[in-house]
């Protein structure tokens, strides 16, 4: 059953290998990790890029060295999702199958607080890390014309779609030389049935770097000149900037938009 669904993900045989022993194993060094599966470094380093671009491994550094970890089961959920139309029955499949990759998952790791990514696909990985979630309350202060430049309207549209559907409640910030208009990206629209809040920060408060604040997480996404990012895990962080947050919010003008130009969106969801 295992072997089904890896291959609806489009996973060959040594890929699977090395995503069940990082499962099992937790972050691993690429030459232990070579050694486990049995595979020379080089070939390695093939399977787990394949891995990383489809979202199911995480790369980090400790000094000085690459460690790997397998990303959570859940997020098989959130891939089979992007496949929707053609995976339908393999996602109903999987969700009895999530159990049983839990329990080959161990548990006597600490998971890593900080979480570095690179290029347009890391840092869309980075926004897909927050639909791991439901029924949350989140904070965005968010250069939205820079994000949408850099990642795709596409991608936002499905964003908006699993974070609504999710109901990730969302407050936005966005800096006033950064703005866009609603009615060019009806994804972005504002209310209850969007989960959504913006408000246009004053000028002078402003940044080409944004941040994503969720649970006990802040990711933070660089300009589209430098197309970088990283998570970090951290409560401590997470409190600090809610504080900054709602300074800005507290002065910061809210954004209407008439239903008229945003409902269709929602005859997606």
């Amino acid at each position: 059953m295992l072997d089904q669904l890896f291959q609806k993900l489009d996973l060959g045989e040594r890929e699977r290998a090395v995503y069940l022993a990082l499962l099992e194993s937790g972050p691993t060094s690429a030459g232990h990790l070579a050694k486990m599966v049995g595979v020379p470094r080089s070939s390695l380093y093939g399977f787990l890029s394949n891995l990383l671009e489809k979202g199911l491994v995480l790369q980090s550094e400790k000094a000085h060295v690459k460690f790997w970890q397998a990303q959570s089961p859940d997020e098989l959920l959130t891939i089979l999702d992007g496949k929707i139309n053609e995976l339908e029955t393999t996602k109903a499949n999987l969700e009895g199958l999530v159990g049983e990759l839990k329990k080959r998952q161990s548990t006597d790791f600490t998971l890593p607080r900080f979480t570095y990514f690179e290029g347009a696909d890391g840092v869309r990985q980075i926004l897909k890390d927050m639909l791991l979630y439901r029924d949350i309350t989140t904070q965005a202060f968010w250069p939205i014309n820079d994000m949408i430049f850099t990642l795709g309207q596409d991608f936002f549209e499905h964003l908006n779609i699993r974070r609504i559907k999710q109901n990730l409640y969302t407050q936005a910030i966005w800096p006033a030389d950064k703005a866009v208009d609603i009615k060019q990206y009806p994804f972005l629209g504002v209310g209850e049935k969007f989960k959504r809040e913006i408000r246009v920060a004053p000028k002078g408060v402003e940044s080409s770097m944004g941040y994503w604040a969720y649970k006990n997480k802040v990711a933070f996404v660089s300009s589209r000149k430098e197309s970088f990012g990283f998570i970090v895990e951290s409560m401590e962080l997470r409190q600090m900037m809610q504080t900054q947050f709602d300074v800005i919010w507290g002065m910061s003008k809210p954004v209407t938009i008439e239903s008229k130009y945003t409902e269709k969106f929602l005859e997606k969801i």
